[in-house]
């Protein structure tokens, strides 16, 4: 099922993840978003972005229904009014993961984002559970994501940085310079989630450019927030721009929230999108 809405200068669909009206099934969340200065879809046509994709404990995850598991177990969607839609997912079979997604559209080219996590069964394999949101670019120009960070290896410094991964799974997932990036694993798969780069990030931003536009998505925490980059994830010439959630020790029955916000707007410059994160207080969102 999928819901419209529109505030200002946007307009997106959100939907489920079932297959509808030319949208792959699996592929959830923001299932197009368009605006007053770009009219065709920044996402990949039929598949989405902040698409919740992965639930990651460590475990070896060869079946894919269990390394796919959001895509397959049933959502619900409910469209609230005009501006905004909530996405719900029960427990989920394997990790037993609970999850809601509001998204809301506000003027002139904001969509605020809140992410809900649950844990209802003392499933865990290694006592961290990882959430992988994906969104996969329509035919950018540049497939390249822009952070503000530094080398890991530097004690000191702050710049806008580039992550543009030459390969699927080439240091892939950049982590806050105060987070040890090694999860342990025994995941047999190749999967973005655990191929770090050299990089670290300081502000839990990134932005990408598309056309004459811009897409920018900024986070109210930092603490183990991962952005995460493949050349060709939404297919040849289609970047996906990720990012994933680290809930470390997460206790059974407590709930977790991530605010997010992503602005889709005409490119200005790096400053701009310095002072939208300034300027953004998720509180008042």
């Amino acid at each position: 099922m999928r819901e419209q809405i529109s505030a200002g200068e946007l307009t997106a669909v959100i939907g489920d993840n079932r297959a509808a009206d030319g949208q792959r099934a699996g592929y959830n969340g923001v299932q197009s978003l368009v605006s007053v200065h770009c009219a065709d879809n920044l996402f990949v046509p039929g598949i989405a972005g902040i698409n919740l994709e992965h639930l990651f404990d460590g475990r070896d995850m060869s079946e894919p229904d269990a390394y796919f598991e959001p895509r397959r177990h049933p959502m619900e969607i409910e469209k609230l009014d005009e501006q905004s839609v909530i996405l719900h997912q029960s427990a989920t079979p394997t990790l037993g993961v609970q999850s809601m997604a509001s998204f809301a559209l506000r003027v002139p080219h904001y969509l605020d984002i809140e992410l809900r996590i649950v844990l209802r069964e003392p499933s865990l394999t290694h006592d961290y559970l990882l959430a992988f949101w994906a969104s996969y670019i329509n035919a950018p120009e540049n497939r390249a994501m822009h952070f503000l960070g530094r080398p890991r290896v530097e004690p000191v410094g702050e710049a806008w940085l580039t992550l543009d991964t030459a390969e699927h799974g080439d240091e892939s997932t950049v982590c806050h310079v105060d987070v040890e990036p090694q999860l342990p694993h025994e995941m047999s798969r190749d999967t973005l989630a655990y191929s770090y780069s050299k990089l670290a990030h300081i502000r839990p931003l990134f932005y990408g450019r598309r056309r004459r536009m811009v897409f920018a998505l900024m986070f109210d925490r930092a603490d183990d927030v991962r952005l995460t980059h493949s050349p060709t994830g939404g297919g040849d010439g289609n970047p996906a721009w990720d990012f994933q959630w680290v809930l470390h020790e997460p206790e059974v029955g407590e709930e977790h929230l991530l605010r997010a916000r992503a602005i889709y707007k005409p490119w200005v410059s790096p400053n701009d999108i310095w002072r939208e994160y300034q300027s953004w207080d998720p509180l008042l969102s």
